[in-house]
């Protein structure tokens, strides 16, 4: 079964942020991206971190180090 990545601009339509706040999981490292010829690409684990982020963050007004907790909790 082949997987299936999504560019930037896919993921910040699908979890409806902005480019902002994905760079900011990045730097703290809460998501991380494959590289292929200086593009990043997203695996579906990776959209489905953001999207959790988003809703910890902006609706639930968790820190952004509670939804890195939150997130690392779901994986176990």
């Amino acid at each position: 079964m082949a997987r299936q990545y999504l560019r930037i601009k896919e993921v910040i339509r699908i979890c409806r942020v902005d480019g902002k706040f994905i760079e900011c999981l990045e730097r703290e490292r809460i998501i991380e991206p494959i590289v292929r010829r200086k593009l990043k690409l997203y695996p579906p684990e990776q959209v489905d971190r953001v999207r959790v982020a988003r809703l910890l963050i902006e609706e639930m007004g968790v820190n952004l180090e509670g939804a890195e907790v939150v997130l690392h909790m779901r994986e176990q």
